[in-house]
Order: C-alpha cells, then structure tokens, then sequence
C-alpha cells in the first residue's frame, strides 16, 4: 500500500480512541441509545453556538464564532434545524422558533439568492415545519394543513424563484459497483471518480427493493470513508485516493442517509458501525468550541471557517433517526392523526413521510388532502366557462333567428294552425325556462365508478 495512504490511516487512528459503544467481543452492535444521545448532543452544541454567535445570519463561521450569509440573508440554518427540533423531541423550542420566524422573515428583499439552495432549504423547511406544527403543538387555523402563517411563507418564497427555476440532468454508469460519470451522448466514461453526493444512492436502492445491490455499492463507499475519517468531496477510484482541490468534507449526510434507509431494510449491524464512526470522527476532528467545522482537507484534517446548515438538517437528523428506531417518521401506519378540515377529514402522521433534497419531511397525506380544495376550484372554474360558453352560444342562435323572419309557432296539438285563428289570436310568446347558475354536466361513466377520488375500472 502506497504511504500517501497509510498516513491519512496512521493519523485516524492517533485521533479516534477506542470508541464506547463500539462492537465487543460477542460482536454486538453499537449501542443505538449511547449514540442516539451524542448525537442529540452534537446537534446542540452546533446548534446554540449558531444562535449565540451567527443568528440572524444564514450560517455560522465556527473557527471565528461570528455568522454571514450564504444563500440568500434567510436566517438559512434556523430554517433548516426546525424540523430536527421535533425530531429530537424539542417542542418547546420548535415553537420558539416558529414565533420568531412569523415575526422576523421577510422574502421582500433584494438579495443574490442560490435557486436550487433556497428551494430545497427555505421552501422545503417552511413546508415540512407547517405539516409538522400541529404534532409539536402550534396552535394552528381551521383551514390546516391546506393553510397556515408556515404555508404563506413558503409559498411567497417559491414564487419568488418561479421566474428562475431551471433543472439540470446528469448521466451515469455502473462499473465494478461502482458509478462512474460518463458521456451523456456517448456512455463513454468521462471521470473515473466517486463523487460524496452520491452517496444517496444505496438509499434510493433499497427503497426499490435492490437490497444485494445496495450494500455492495454503500460498502464501497464505506471504505472510502475509513480510510480519511470522511468522505472527500471528489475520490479517484482507480488511484484510490483523493483528487486535487476535492480533499474536503463539508460534514454532508448522503451516506450516513444511506445507511439510515438501509438499516430500516436490513437491520443489518454494519450500517450502525458506519453511524457509529460518523459521530467518532466528526467530534474528533470537526469539533471547535463554536460548532463544527467544515474538513478543509482530509488527508491533514485542516478545518475551514464554515458549518454549512445541511449539518442540522440532514446530518445529525439522519444520525439520530439511524439510532432512534421508534421515532414518529419511521411510523409504519399503526398510529395516524384524524384531522377535521372545510375540505373533509384527512388521515395525517401515519408515514411514509418523503424527504425532499434537505431532509425535511413532507406528509403525501396531507399534500392528498389539500389537493381536493384545489380540484373543487378547477370544477366551479369550469362549471363557469361551461355555462359562459353556453350562454354566449345561445346569444348567437337567437342572433340568427330573429334575422331570419318573424317567429312562427310549430304546427301540432294545442296550436293555432290555421291562418284564420292566427290572424285572430294574439300571439303568445314561449315560456323561458329559468336553468341554475351552475347545473352540474353529465360525468363520464368512470367517474361514477370512484370512491374518494379513486376510480375503479377492472372487475373487481
């Protein structure tokens, strides 16, 4: 072995101990309770030194305890720690935080804003908050969840990026489990490289079911991790060692993520051991009296003067969830929340919880739920234009009998055929029948087949 690499190894091990909690004789696992409490406690110290030094500013700046703005002037890392407050069974605070953020965010400010940050930051924050606000106790409106003070924030703050919003597509392949960067046109392999993001993937895999795939693949990158004491930003596989000006990690999550998804699947002890070196690792080296700070190099474990506010939001949240196997999000459906809204009931808090690129769950239930108020507006918007169509259709035709001569009455029973009783009738003119403002139209025969918005089309 190469001595580049032995001396990232040499020195990991001078700064890790040997760690309590860590597999014994009997090859037992770590123990989830110990690390589900340091993790608790590593979101704490992050989070009250950005309150005492940084806040209002997006981020902190741990190695000179002060803050500044990255993303936007958001108070970004209030934001993205909401949810994790909860998470770690916080209410307290969770409710603090929402006052604070009701009183003191303003998006009527002109500032140079990241698009995709601010979208998966401050809109999914504001989004996963408003749905969680009623389980953490926040008084909330008649019409929640399809309305509420969290909802209007994150709604003016999407409308604010509308104009900009783009969508990037990347390619990859697969070699030797492994996934490549490649040509998009071409699959020819562009970059032999192992890039930290995407260190997600084992996760989506075995959200699919690819279980064998996944562990072949999370293990991989597990070995990149031991080797440096994290996973550097770029990783050069067939070198098997960092690439120029890629040695750092910022603190990212994917694949503590990964194995969060995977230990769900598997139960699998090794996916413990990977949480487990996580929070050895970073306390050891990223740890400053002010936070945690980003790894500006893993190879020396140089720091740089930044905690980015996905630290809060995905890291420690994914670490705690990893060791916290009976917490509310890894809900199986067993319990659910029955919520009375103007729009009907709706089932909330029973899982299945879908977490945007931040980490802030999102409850499909109450996105389903809201939805009907929405397909009640589009159905008097087109009840509307049916009947304004109609109405004007008929404007027409009476334009063009009236042009075409005087009104003759139909010959048939009860009429007056014959010219003399016309000449000596005074002419009657037809009843118009009065129709309702909104008359519902025929539905189409499937409809009729739905039960609660599902329609049902086989035999059964």
């Amino acid at each position: 072995m190469p001595f580049r690499l032995l001396a990232p190894l040499g020195l990991l091990c001078l700064l890790l101990p040997l760690h309590r909690g860590a597999p014994g004789p009997d090859g037992s696992a770590p123990d989830p309770a110990h690390y589900r409490e340091r993790v608790k406690a590593m979101f704490y110290h992050a989070y009250d030194s950005y309150l005492e030094n940084a806040f209002p500013y997006d981020e902190l700046r741990p190695l000179t305890c002060d803050g500044h703005d990255t993303w936007g002037s958001f108070s970004l890392t209030l934001i993205d720690a909401l949810d994790t407050l909860l998470i770690l069974g916080n209410v307290s605070e969770f409710q603090r935080v929402v006052e604070v953020l009701q009183d003191n965010l303003d998006f009527d400010i002109d500032v140079n804003a990241s698009v995709f940050e601010t979208n998966i930051r401050v809109v999914g924050g504001l989004l996963s908050a408003h749905l969680l606000s009623k389980k953490a106790g926040v008084e909330v409106e008649a019409g929640w969840p399809c309305a509420g003070p969290l909802l209007s924030m994150a709604e003016e703050a999407a409308r604010k990026l509308l104009p900009e919003y783009n969508k990037a597509i990347r390619n990859y392949t697969r070699f030797d489990d492994w996934y490549l960067w490649v040509q998009m046109y071409k699959g020819t392999v562009s970059m032999p490289v192992f890039q930290s993001l995407e260190a997600y993937w084992p996760g989506l895999q075995s959200l699919i079911g690819d279980i064998d795939n996944a562990m072949r693949t999370f293990l991989n990158y597990y070995t990149v991790w031991k080797q440096f004491g994290g996973l550097p930003e770029f990783y050069n596989i067939p070198q098997g060692y960092t690439v120029e000006k890629r040695e750092g990690y910022p603190l990212r999550p994917e694949l503590i993520e990964s194995a969060m998804y995977l230990y769900r699947a598997t139960g699998d002890p090794t996916l413990l051991e990977l949480g487990r070196d996580a929070v050895e690792s970073i306390e050891k080296i990223s740890k400053v009296e002010c936070g945690f700070a980003t790894i500006k190099d893993l190879r020396d474990h140089k720091l740089d003067n930044r905690m980015e506010s996905f630290f809060l939001a995905e890291t420690v949240k994914y670490l705690y969830l990893l060791f916290d196997p009976t917490n509310f999000i890894h809900n199986n459906g067993s319990t659910f929340d029955a919520v009375i809204t103007p729009y009907g009931e709706c089932i909330l808090g029973a899982g299945g919880y879908i977490f945007n690129t931040e980490a802030h769950p999102i409850d499909p239930a109450a996105l389903h739920c809201c939805r009907r108020l929405k397909e009640e507006q589009w159905e008097v918007e087109d009840l509307m234009k049916e009947f304004y169509s109609l109405k004007q259709g008929k404007s027409r035709f009476q334009k063009t009998t009236m042009s075409s001569g005087p009104w003759k009455p139909p010959a048939g029973p009860g009429t007056f055929s014959s010219a003399e009783n016309h000449d000596g009738v005074r002419e009657k003119k037809p009843t118009k029948q009065r129709i309702p403002l909104l008359s519902c139209p025929s539905q189409p025969f499937t409809s009729k087949l739905a039960l609660l918005g599902q329609v049902f089309l086989d035999s059964s």
